[in-house]
């Protein structure tokens, strides 16, 4: 028959059990407004049976020694976190993208009456005011200063636009940093959790802690994540593999750091190795950048070509007419693209050389008065110049492109923070701490551990009386 402590050793072990039980119903709520915390949950077991030994032939059967936890969980759901970090990726793209598309957007202060079309409108129709009054200073200087307010607005869209090209670019940097400092805290959580499963234990906390980095890491750049298995065995080795568009970023404890070069060649936006390997993104911040980046190369190309040929195309006009001073040839705009944009020095010296004047027709002699050429001047703002467009479209349709892709990329930014608090939700709905459902796990394990008190008091009574109550009937 079983020791006269037998019951006394199922108490304690109820007793420890409801113990650990309440220590992680404990750490649960404390925990319950920390990031990234897992609910862990005891998973309890019986332990080995004891068989009485067969001395009567009588078998009662085997008695239960009690109760113990056969482990300490964490509730996750992989499949949902997977898909958080897809959504982490996305929202972070598109939030980048929305914010740097805002920037490139206010560079051009479209619509509104200092833009660079108002503008642009206001130049060519001082030149239609100039034809009625080829003589007139006032009119002249008027043309001039309207060219000058232009090319500074040019001038001010360009350098705008030029400076968010080197903030992208060492933002690139910084993230590429975060990305890497993320990658080996992860490596070494790697060789801390393997260890620890290793030696049998399950480390919930480390897991959680590497669950928080992979969620950070998701919102810099797109993941794909895997967990590694034992070739031998089959089983989890407790280490993940984190993969960047192919590109090994986390193998077990190591690492592969990311490039900060960015590279748009055949049209793929990525990074690229020191090899000349593309290190294709197509999510997080670094993606949101890198595309950002490339729209905002064409933009500045259409800029140019805007510009270009407003130069060229005003240039070959005003060649043609005379100035005052009976002078042809001489050019209205210097430079020939939106950083190097000037008046031609004939004009910005003089107002006399502005060109309204058209070529005589022989035998006529020259005519100051003739205003024919600033007329023809004046029509080019509605001229097919570029592509079939007039300047006035060519450089509206830049405009609605720029605020068009913003729209897009707000109403995208919008949607998707959307997407991500629900995953979220639902992340929390299955990993999160309910203090309720808390509240009545402790009630249980507090029953449970009053009662195992009282089956230890019953026992140790009952051994008490065997012991000493017994022991003196029998002696008296």
């Amino acid at each position: 028959m079983p020791s006269t402590f037998f019951g006394l050793e199922i108490g304690r072990r109820a007793l420890q059990t409801s113990q650990t039980a309440l220590d992680v119903i404990g750490q649960n709520t404390s925990n319950v407004n920390t990031p990234g915390y897992s609910r862990q949950v005891v998973t309890l077991d019986e332990t080995d049976p004891y068989t009485p030994p067969d001395f009567t032939h009588i078998r009662p059967g085997e008695l239960g020694t009690g109760v113990t936890i056969a482990s300490i969980n964490r509730i996750r759901d992989e499949f949902i976190d997977r898909r958080v970090y897809t959504a982490n990726s996305d929202k972070g793209a598109v939030d980048n993208l929305r914010d740097m598309l805002g920037r490139i957007e206010q560079a051009f202060n479209e619509p509104g009456n200092t833009g660079i079309g108002q503008l642009m409108t206001d130049f060519f129709n001082s030149f239609a005011d100039l034809s009625a009054n080829p003589e007139s200073g006032a009119v002249r200087s008027t043309v001039r200063n309207r060219a000058e307010t232009l090319v500074a607005a040019i001038h001010s869209v360009n350098t705008t636009l030029s400076q968010i090209k080197p903030e992208i670019e060492s933002e690139v940097k910084v993230k590429v940093d975060d990305v890497n400092t993320l990658a080996t805290q992860i490596a070494n959580l790697n060789k801390q959790i393997h260890l620890s499963l290793a030696a049998g234990d399950h480390p919930n906390d480390l897991m959680d802690k590497r669950g928080a980095l992979m969620d950070q890491l998701s919102g810099l750049v797109d993941i794909q994540v895997t967990d590694t298995r034992n070739p031998d065995t089959g089983n989890p080795t407790g280490e993940v593999q984190i993969n960047v568009g192919g590109y090994g970023l986390v193998q077990g404890n190591t690492t592969s750091p990311l490039p900060a070069t960015i590279t748009t060649a055949g049209n793929a936006l990525g990074l690229i190795t020191p090899t000349n390997d593309t290190i294709p993104l197509r999510g997080g911040q670094l993606y949101g950048l890198v595309k950002a980046s490339t729209l905002l190369d064409g933009y500045q190309s259409d800029l140019d070509t805007l510009v270009s040929n407003l130069i060229s195309t005003v240039n070959a006009q005003h060649r043609v007419g005379y100035g005052l001073d009976g002078i042809n040839g001489r050019d209205f705009f210097a430079g020939t693209n939106a950083a190097t944009i000037d008046l031609g020095v004939p004009v910005k010296n003089d107002l006399n050389a502005i060109a309204a004047a058209a070529p005589p027709a022989p035998p006529n002699p020259f005519a100051p008065g003739n205003g024919d050429n600033a007329r023809t001047l004046a029509a080019l703002t509605s001229t097919p110049i570029i592509n079939g467009f007039s300047l006035d479209e060519f450089y509206n349709a830049t405009v609605a492109r720029a605020g068009a892709d913003a729209h897009t990329a707000g109403t995208e930014a919008d949607s998707q923070e959307k997407v991500l608090n629900q995953l979220k939700n639902q992340q929390a709905s299955v990993s999160g701490v309910s203090l309720d459902e808390e509240l009545t796990n402790m009630l249980q394990f507090q029953r449970t551990y009053q009662a195992a008190a009282r089956v230890i008091n019953m026992m140790d009574d009952a051994l008490n009386r065997i012991i000493n109550t017994l022991g003196v009937a029998t002696a008296a």
